[in-house]
């Protein structure tokens, strides 16, 4: 077997190597070694213009993407469900008072509970799902093709594996620590700002009634993830009940409440 490999330089320092392998002995001639450092060189513009735009959108401390990747790509989502007829879905996650590990810790024991929380964030969720870096202890996981039934279950899911161990705020300090989620699903009409809007208020929603705790846009109660869909009930308009009869009485219609299945 042969195998020629040259360095791919940049800015007087290595980012690389071009590696050109044979099943058969004594392939390479001298003159190759020349045409590879040729197409290595070639190469590294590339290579570094996608390094820098990655760098551009992913946030240092936690190698999530930051901020400035989110309205761009929750907007390229939605033009896929569209497209494609699937869903979307987007998590609002917010640490519950994380303040209190930068105030009596420092921001140095406050970066590193964030990268543990971002690496336990991965771990509980899909390759093709999309983590965010919102600002500060907030972030964003877009769920591509995912009802809101499901995101329900996946912040189940992550609130779990956050509050079930500690995190190592400095060596010999473990702390303690929850997440709060608010759910939406795309309605496939709303703009990426719409779905962010509700999304963001579902957040708040669960922060208001305890923390901890998951909670999907439009509902005025926390739902959390069974497997099962919640029953919904239809809310009733006011109208006159007919004599001699108690109101919702006979077939359901408008003037009815009632509950239905999904």
């Amino acid at each position: 077997r042969s195998i020629l490999a040259v360095p791919m330089w940049s800015a007087g320092r290595t980012i690389g190597v071009l590696a050109l392998t044979s099943p058969e002995a004594r392939t390479f001639e001298p003159g190759d070694e020349d045409l590879a450092l040729l197409l290595a060189n070639c190469a590294v513009p590339a290579i570094e213009k996608a390094r820098l735009e990655r760098l551009a959108i992913t946030d240092p401390n936690t190698t999530a993407y930051n901020r400035r990747y989110l309205m761009p790509r929750l907007t390229d989502e939605i033009d896929q469900g569209r497209r494609r007829l699937r869903p979307v879905s987007a998590l609002f996650l917010d640490l519950d008072h994380f303040k209190r590990i930068n105030d009596e810790l420092g921001h140095a024991a406050g970066d590193r509970v964030l990268k543990t929380f971002v690496d336990r964030v991965w771990l509980a969720t899909r390759r093709q799902d999309v983590l965010i870096r919102r600002g500060g202890d907030e972030f964003v996981l877009i769920l591509p093709g995912t009802t809101i039934e499901a995101a329900m279950r996946a912040g189940e899911r992550i609130r779990r594996t956050i509050a079930a161990e500690r995190f190592a705020a400095d060596e010999g300090v473990l702390v303690p620590l929850t997440v709060s989620i608010g759910a939406a699903e795309w309605n496939g009409r709303e703009t990426a700002e719409a779905l962010e809007a509700r999304a963001d208020a579902a957040l708040y929603q669960a922060k208001r009634t305890g923390r901890d705790r998951v909670c999907a846009a439009g509902s005025q109660k926390v739902r959390k993830a069974t497997g099962r869909r919640p029953r919904r009930v239809a809310e009733a308009r006011k109208t006159p009940a007919k004599k001699g009869k108690p109101p919702g009485a006979g077939r359901a219609g408008p003037g009815a409440t009632r509950s239905e299945k999904p």
